[in-house]
């Protein structure tokens, strides 16, 4: 497996390149930041996808205990933030969500993958999943759900 190290913010976030599943691979350690911590780990990420081609982003909350704060809540609900990943090269997203021992609120997770549908367009895939076969699977398949 290369893994490529492509941002990171001590205690917030890790924004890697996997070559193995062919995505970038974006791991919150927590969600929370007063400055703007996750505001410039989202653009180094989509700065890469864009400078690579990349289609696949895999967004890991599973051991983050601190949601957004409001600020960044607000932002990654933006037109603002819907443009940017809209005029990416991203095709597929996958969540894996936080752990059963979180502190988070988790009940927007259920409506994840059709909430990203509707913001992103019919061009665009979602899934939710802990199962690396089953994000690998997902990341080799086209839109239509045939293997590329």
């Amino acid at each position: 497996m290369s893994d490529h190290l492509v941002h990171s913010q001590d205690d917030l976030v890790d924004v890697l390149w996997r070559e193995d599943i062919d995505a970038i691979h974006v791991i919150w350690h927590s969600e929370y930041d007063e400055a703007d911590g996750v505001q410039k780990a989202v653009r180094a990420a989509v700065d890469f996808v864009n400078r690579n081609g990349v289609r696949n982003w895999l967004c890991d909350i599973s051991e983050s205990d601190e949601a957004l704060s409001k600020k960044d809540y607000g932002w990654v609900n933006s037109d603002e933030f819907r443009h940017l990943i809209r005029q990416s090269t991203l095709e597929r997203f996958v969540l894996i969500p936080p752990g059963p021992d979180t502190k988070q609120d988790t009940s927007w997770i259920v409506d994840w993958e059709r909430n990203t549908l509707q913001n992103f367009g019919e061009s665009v895939a979602a899934k939710v999943a802990s199962d690396m076969d089953e994000i690998r699977a997902f990341f080799e398949t086209d839109l239509k759900g045939e293997l590329i």
